[in-house]
């Protein structure tokens, strides 16, 4: 429509102008979401896409799942989609733009009725020879690019429509117009080869969204995270790559109160390519971040990716599943706690338990090194940070009750070059509720003293 029957039909309208990059990048989009059903798509005229399914039917259960699911896809993206089918390129070429401008049409006639009752045509479907030629031959002429310099002279013959100029009589017709209309005929009818360059996804990823409104809170974000998210996540999915890291860029005032970006580091332990394993870690890492100023727009760039590795479907669980599903929540956990704490074990070679009880940072880039080897395998997985002692009773160890030795002793002497030497008989105990403790006595005093160092899970 124009502008000024927009705002005499509906004045509280809000007038954009267009985008020619934005529209670009929803093109790219719709491409790499159909990437996933076909490595044959063609960026066509008229913002239109070509997917040659013909090797994915059986894969994706036939022609009209793999609409509904391409649908379902470009729906979360934000596009509203005219969908056809047909045996060949340019037929589904014309019955999508046949149905884009039966909306059009409807549209318009209903400009006075609510959005609600406003119907849309359901896609065209064209599986066989017959039902394509039924379809085609009413469209207008006027849908074939080459037809346009002729309109005056076909709708003087009373030619209108596809059928109508498919009648007449080939040599005449291609004396009168050229072969231009007779080539677009039969590429429209019958299986010709596709000569066009089929598209082919960046081998990174960057986009970038920008906000209407000034965004204060990281809680206002989420919903604009998302989009750019699964757009990455489709962008993934048409390349098998999978995502080991990523910086989203938050981008503050421009202008003479500009400041720069607050860049977002994402980092994950295990690589990731669905929405469902992105999203919690952004919403982690968003919501700890304290915003420099208003944001006025989102940058998403995909850094370190991997290749994606094939998975078969099985009827029982993968077990090789389970150590993926443990990092992946160490990545939760460092989002939401910081890196720095959530530790890792790097045990020294020492025979001292305090000593060789060493913990990092899970951040920390280390070598594990080597431990010592224990002649006594049960040790407890709870170290205490220091020593407690015991009271004594009739020569027995009390904590909360008497215990009973279960095992044991465990001889440990060390440290006579560093001044912190030891000299302890290691036990495991348990009291009367079968809880175990690692408890020592002390060699070097005349009296026994004994202590608790650890508890068995």
């Amino acid at each position: 429509m124009r502008c000024a029957t927009v705002r005499s039909l509906a004045p509280e309208c809000l007038l954009y102008p267009r985008d020619p990059h934005a529209e670009q990048n929803a093109y790219a989009q719709a491409a790499h979401a159909a990437l996933a059903y076909s490595p044959s798509v063609y960026q066509h005229a008229n913002a239109t896409l070509l997917i040659d399914v013909t090797y994915s039917l059986r894969l994706f259960g036939g022609i009209r799942l793999i609409v509904q699911e391409l649908r379902q896809q470009l729906k979360c993206l934000k596009l509203q989609v005219q969908s056809s089918v047909a045996p060949t390129a340019t037929g589904a070429w014309l019955l999508a733009q046949a149905a884009r401008h039966s909306t059009q049409q409807s549209a318009q006639r209903s400009t006075q009725q609510s959005a609600q009752h406003s119907t849309q045509p359901s896609p065209r479907y064209a599986c066989g020879q017959e039902t394509l030629e039924r379809l085609l031959n009413p469209l207008p002429c006027a849908m074939l690019p080459s037809a346009q310099p002729h309109l005056v002279w076909l709708n003087a013959i009373g030619c209108e429509t596809l059928g109508g100029l498919r009648a007449l009589p080939r040599e005449g017709l291609q004396r009168r117009v050229g072969t231009a209309i007779l080539n677009e005929l039969g590429q429209a009818y019958t299986q010709t080869v596709w000569r066009q360059t089929p598209y082919v996804a960046p081998e990174q990823f960057i986009e970038q969204l920008d906000l209407l409104d000034r965004l204060e809170h990281t809680a206002a974000l989420s919903a604009f995270l998302e989009r750019l998210a699964l757009s990455l996540c489709t962008w993934l999915a048409a390349k098998q790559y999978t995502l080991r890291s990523a910086t989203l860029e938050l981008h503050h005032e421009r202008g003479r109160h500009a400041c720069p970006p607050t860049t977002l580091e994402l980092a994950f332990g295990e690589p990731v390519w669905l929405l469902g394993q992105l999203m919690p870690l952004l919403h982690e890492r968003l919501s700890r971040q304290n915003l420099a100023g208003p944001v006025v727009a989102l940058t998403l760039r995909s850094q370190a990716l991997a290749a994606q590795s094939t998975r078969s479907a099985t009827l029982f669980p993968d077990p090789l599943h389970a150590p993926a599903d443990y990092r992946r929540l160490l990545d939760l956990l460092c989002a939401r706690l910081g890196a720095e704490q959530i530790l890792q074990p790097l045990p020294l070679p020492d025979h001292r338990p305090e000593i060789a009880n060493n913990w990092v940072s899970i951040g920390t880039s280390t070598v594990v090194a080597a431990s010592i080897e224990s002649p006594l395998s049960e040790r407890p997985f709870w170290l205490l940070a220091e020593p407690l002692a015991l009271t004594v009773h009739d020569d027995r160890p009390i904590y909360y009750g008497p215990l009973q030795l279960m095992r044991g002793p465990e001889r440990i002497e060390s440290g006579w070059w560093d001044h912190l030497r030891i000299a302890r008989d290691y036990f495991v105990a348990q009291d009367q509720q079968a809880v175990r403790y690692w408890i020592y006595r002390e060699r070097d005093t005349e009296q026994a003293r004994w202590f608790l160092h650890g508890l068995f899970a």
